[in-house]
């Protein structure tokens, strides 16, 4: 595995833990009651001793038996053949994704009128759920938890205008590294460069506590975004999607 890519997965990983962590012969198995497949996805990271058909059928039960669907996270650096056994199993390809990155050291960012904890509050977390359109009380409570297991610096910015909340997002900060996170605009306030306030606020902030480079994490067919996160001075590090298979019934 690529030695930059296995740093970005590994601080992913702390910005974004999962409920319950389980490691099989060089494969991280993350369960985090189904919100998001950053969370519910197997990892095959490191070296391997077993084969891919005993590995592959043990991960299918260990998913299958919590009611979860069986989700493989694979980079540019993982093992083609998995993703090639994968797809011969009936495993569907979604979701391709940019990690970006970008070296904060010579750039300058402006605050904007940025609401900033260093904890998502109540008041983060209403206007996230409120702009995502969250409305499943597992998924809301398992997001909170989430949140709340993060343990490096982590910053919750909110853009309000006249009173009100228009754009969130986080930012996580481990060894120098800040992974931007969980940025969303209310739908009739987009158009209106909230997200690039958002954006920009939170890498202020991250500066000031000594973040060298940011990095995210964007789907590949979100060009709004990508093309917001190419004016803000990142570049495309490396791919990752993911293999999906729900059980058979």
């Amino acid at each position: 595995m690529n030695e930059t890519i296995l740093m970005y997965e590994e601080l992913s990983f702390n910005a974004h833990p999962a409920l319950q962590t389980q490691f099989y012969d060089g494969w991280i198995l993350r369960f985090a009651n189904g919100y998001t497949n950053r969370a519910n996805s197997v990892n095959p990271l490191y070296l391997s001793v077993l084969g891919l058909q005993t590995k592959i059928a043990e991960c299918e039960k260990r998913y299958f038996s919590q009611g979860l669907p069986v989700v493989y996270k694979l980079t540019d650096g993982t093992d083609p053949d998995i993703d090639s056994l994968l797809e011969q199993k009936g495993y569907t390809k979604v979701a391709p994704t940019y990690v970006m990155e970008m070296d904060l050291q010579d750039k300058e960012f402006s605050a904007g009128d940025c609401i900033l904890t260093s904890c998502a509050d109540d008041e983060w977390l209403n206007a996230y759920f409120s702009f995502g359109k969250y409305s499943d009380s597992v998924k809301m409570a398992t997001a909170k938890q989430i949140l709340e297991n993060v343990k490096c610096v982590i910053i919750c910015g909110r853009i309000v205008k006249d009173g009100l909340s228009v754009a969130c997002g986080s930012a996580v900060i481990e060894r120098g590294y800040m992974g931007l996170f969980n940025i969303v605009v209310d739908e009739p306030q987009r158009g209106k460069r909230y997200g690039t306030e958002i954006c920009e606020s939170l890498l202020f902030a991250a500066k000031r506590l000594g973040a060298r480079t940011a990095y995210l994490q964007v789907v590949q067919d979100n060009w709004k975004a990508i093309n917001l996160y190419i004016k803000l001075g990142y570049k495309t590090a490396y791919s990752y999607w993911y293999r999906f298979k729900k059980e058979s019934h």
